[in-house]
């Protein structure tokens, strides 16, 4: 597998709170580009004038680092129950109009907390004579025995809430196709499955995943069924690795130190046709600029 088929980027804030002197680290480690906050305390890039934004690529090309594209977050209530959609559209709107001028057409955006689907449920295995004993189960006409146990019933949907979700994703799809922008969606509040139901549902070409492997490492869904479900709709990594325990808990931990097989994962995404940007992302590390250097030469090297 050539390295060259991923650009590796890292997040700006990672480095500093400066873009000049992140895009002169990135440079000295060996990144490729940076992934920028579209709202940060500070710098807003939606309000860059059109030579601020000339400034901002001047400052990236001095150092050779390309801009992977910004990333947002419609914040903790999502756009379900209890949000302002029509708030968090104005926001992600002038995000996108933002990357799509900054030559960047990709927009990293954390979807919040997502209604999840209906489960369906899983026939109950059947006791048949050869399993149970002759003795156990006369020779009748009565319906085989089922075994039960104590399953926790089945949380309501919440269809009101999955209603507001579907309209606002489906606004923010026609908005993306007016710019011609790249939205890659995770949610670190919900599951695969709810995501794979949202982006479903929106219906939108420009629509696609940030795929994010501590999440998985988190989620019910095996990393074999997020690349057979989702793995040809991958428009972004977002680089992270975890130690994980008990209950699908996980705690942070630099790239190649953790839990991720990141072999089977480099693996993975080139099977599915992958050539995008692979962000590192150590914002929840203490030394980040360390992290990122170790996770980057992690990522360089080559499966044994």
């Amino acid at each position: 597998m050539a390295e060259s088929q991923f650009k590796f980027g890292t997040v700006s804030a990672a480095l500093s709170n400066d873009v000049r002197d992140a895009a002169r680290v990135a440079r000295e480690l060996g990144f490729d580009g940076l992934l920028l906050d579209a709202y940060s305390t500070s710098l807003t890039v939606p309000e860059l004038s059109a030579t601020g934004r000339r400034e901002l690529r001047h400052v990236l090309a001095t150092q050779n680092q390309q801009l992977a594209g910004l990333r947002a977050s419609v914040g903790p209530k999502g756009l379900g129950r209890g949000a302002d959609p029509d708030r968090v559209l104005s926001q992600i709107d002038r995000a996108m109009e933002a990357a799509k001028g900054l030559g960047a057409p990709l927009l990293s955006l954390d979807l919040g907390p997502l209604p999840r689907p209906a489960k369906s449920a899983k026939p109950k295995p059947k006791v048949t004579k050869e399993q149970a004993g002759l003795i156990l189960i006369p020779t009748t006409s009565s319906p085989p025995m089922e075994i039960t146990g104590a399953q926790e019933p089945p949380a309501p949907v919440d269809m009101e809430s999955m209603a507001q979700v579907d309209a606002a994703l489906a606004e923010l799809g026609r908005r993306a196709d007016r710019y011609g922008v790249t939205v890659a969606m995770r949610s670190d509040l919900s599951g695969f499955d709810a995501l794979e139901r949202a982006i479903q549902q929106a219906r939108c070409p420009w629509f696609g995943v940030d795929l994010d492997p501590v999440a998985i490492l988190r989620d019910e869904w095996s990393q074999d069924e997020v690349f057979s479900r989702l793995g040809s709709l991958v428009r972004h990594v977002r680089a992270r690795d975890a130690v994980r325990g008990a209950d699908r808990r996980t705690q942070p931990a630099p790239i190649g130190r953790g839990d991720v097989n990141w072999d089977k994962l480099m693996s993975d995404l080139d099977g599915a046709g992958y050539r995008g940007w692979i962000t590192i992302d150590p914002m929840e590390l203490t030394d980040r600029v360390a992290a990122a250097k170790v996770g980057l030469a992690r990522l360089h090297k080559p499966s044994d």
